[in-house]
């Protein structure tokens, strides 16, 4: 489909152009939509001059005259000329489709006119707000977490990265009782690309709350939902209600899980919010991307470069309020005092396996990856064999099987004991293989699941229930209470029952893709990668598998191709890094 598509599109463009211009406005239509289907929002010309495509041994000319020849096509402009035209290139030799440049550019707009305003909170008042909560840090200690809520609290907007268990939501609930102390009727949303993912950040800030007292009095008045629905998504028209000419009502949105927010909803935000509304992104950088074309999270931390310090005005700022001494990098962009990157895990200290995997790839080291996973530590193994790996997690399978027997509450814990993930949902390696080879192994040791609902099956919801308030991506376990099968799902005030009638559209959750379990987290992982090479694998990909789990992470991957995949970390294609990071 996606192939017929893109010749159906080069196609109708190229019979626009003079026949001198056809084949290559054709096969390089083909090529930016082949592109944009892996995720880059551009091409740069100078990257495939000279180079063919997959069955099309035709080269691409010379950048210079393939740009010359694309402008007299008809079809293409300069950034700065027709608003029409399809096509469109940069100053920078970059080619994009007009929809992904024009929110590139809103986006690039939006940054520039928040980073050049002043500061919304003086030093000195944050200072004095921070006392008063006991904030303040010990003299000579550097806390990122606090330095992150300096950099929020002064700015309209701010970017806060880190890996798992780095205390992101943590420094979130920091935030709100420092900006609620200071504004009592600040208004605030929480949001996030998907449902779960947004339950997931309000249930996250609830647990935190009763160490914050000003947060614990309003946080059930916080609103948390999806984007879309935070701007008001209108499916039927594809349209949002929430715009330039209606702005939201909020002087905070807080987006979790930034890193699979996509180039044209955040624009959409950006032009959604009031010029006096803060906007704080939150996520991890080295996850896995959007589905969409464009990687704004990346884009942000890679032209901020925050692991190389501050820029010199939030370090002055922080200092002033906090009195901690931030690095500082030389010749940092305005983006780099909006930035800031958490560097201490809390979460790992019990799981040297997991933990030293997962910062040998935020550090972009292959080779220490390897040798983490090489060390024998119980919480991180190698098993290349599929049912040897499966039999690791037999026990915890068993267990949340038989525990759909008990309470509702109890099947909802086992729940999250253990989960295979893969990188695909169809084929000999994925998800939909992988449950059937579970229920298979579940049979042979005495579990039914030979019919449809059966106890213990976990479901995965995938549309979104407003009606019945489920959200793509909840997991929900069927469970016989009083006599009567049901689904259970986690909710607000416990576990929460649906009747098998009202479920939503859902598949068997043994296992999942990888891109359906960010965000979430189970004591035990089997990750499950292709045994044959591919665009698959890749370290983020690895690297978001490998630390959903809590307690043991299994890694079924053939040898060969893990040390190629830890090496892979592809840059999807943009020109906001670029950017952002001259200015």
């Amino acid at each position: 489909m996606t192939v017929q598509l893109a010749d159906e599109l080069a196609a109708l463009l190229a019979g626009h152009a003079p026949a001198a211009h056809r084949d290559l406005v054709a096969r390089t239509v083909r090529l930016l939509h082949h592109e944009r289907e892996a995720g880059h929002v551009c091409i740069a010309l100078a990257d495939w001059q000279g180079r063919a495509t997959d069955g099309d041994a035709t080269p691409f000319p010379a950048a210079a005259a393939w740009t010359e020849a694309l402008l007299a096509s008809g079809l293409a402009t300069a950034a700065a000329d027709d608003p029409l035209l399809p096509l469109v290139l940069d100053g920078d030799g970059r080619l994009y489709f007009r929809r992904h440049f024009r929110d590139e550019r809103r986006l690039l707009a939006h940054l520039e006119a928040r980073l050049a305003r002043p500061e919304r909170v003086p030093a000195q008042r944050l200072h004095a707000a921070l006392a008063e909560l006991g904030m303040l840090p010990p003299a000579g200690v550097v806390d990122w977490q606090l330095a992150a809520v300096a950099a929020a609290a002064a700015r309209p907007f701010a970017v806060l990265t880190g890996g798992p268990g780095t205390g992101k939501t943590t420094t979130v609930a920091k935030l709100l009782a420092v900006l609620l102390h200071l504004e009592p009727r600040l208004q605030v949303a929480l949001a996030a690309p998907t449902g779960k993912a947004a339950a997931r950040l309000g249930e996250a800030l609830r647990a935190r709350a009763a160490d914050q007292p000003r947060l614990a009095a309003v946080q059930d008045a916080i609103p948390t939902r999806t984007l879309h629905r935070l701007l008001g998504y209108v499916p039927l028209d594809d349209a949002f209600r929430y715009g330039r000419d209606r702005p939201l009502p909020y002087d905070l949105v807080v987006v979790d899980e930034a890193s699979m927010v996509d180039p044209t909803l955040l624009a959409q935000l950006f032009d959604a919010l009031r010029d006096d509304a803060r906007l704080l992104l939150v996520g991890d950088r080295d996850q896995l991307a959007a589905i969409a074309a464009g990687q704004v999270l990346g884009d942000l931390c890679r032209a901020a470069a925050p692991e190389r310090g501050t820029g010199p005005d939030l370090a002055a700022y922080v200092q002033a309020a906090t009195g901690m001494e931030l690095p500082v990098q030389v010749g940092a962009p305005p983006l780099a005092d909006a930035t800031i990157a958490l560097r201490q895990n809390h979460r790992f200290a019990a799981q040297p396996g997991i933990g030293g995997f997962a910062q040998a790839l935020a550090g972009r080291d292959a080779a220490a990856a390897l040798q983490a996973l090489d060390a024998g530590h119980a919480d991180l193994v190698a098993e290349p064999d599929p049912d040897a790996a499966l039999r690791l997690l037999a026990p915890a399978l068993e267990a949340a099987a038989a525990a759909a027997a008990g309470e509702p509450a109890a099947a909802l814990q086992h729940l999250w004991r253990c989960r295979v993930l893969c990188a695909v949902r169809f084929g000999p390696h994925g998800a939909e293989a992988w449950n059937r080879r579970i229920e298979a192994l579940l049979r042979q040791r005495g579990h039914r699941t030979d019919e449809p609902f059966y106890l213990g099956r976990p479901i995965l919801v995938v549309q979104n229930d407003h009606q019945n308030q489920l959200w793509n991506g909840d997991l929900g376990v069927v469970v016989d209470h009083a006599g009567q099968r049901s689904v259970v799902f986690d909710g607000k005030e416990g576990p929460r029952e649906v009747p098998l009638l009202r479920l939503p559209a859902h598949v068997t959750a043994w296992a999942m893709t990888v891109h359906k379990a960010q965000g979430s987290e189970f004591d035990e992982v089997l990750l499950a990668m292709p045994d044959q090479p591919g665009p698959l694998w890749q370290a983020p990909l690895l690297y978001t598998g490998i630390t959903r789990a809590r307690r043991r992470a299994v890694l079924c991957a053939e040898p060969t191709l893990l040390r190629q995949g830890l090496a892979n970390w592809p840059a999807r294609g943009s020109g906001l890094a670029a950017a952002l990071a001259r200015r």
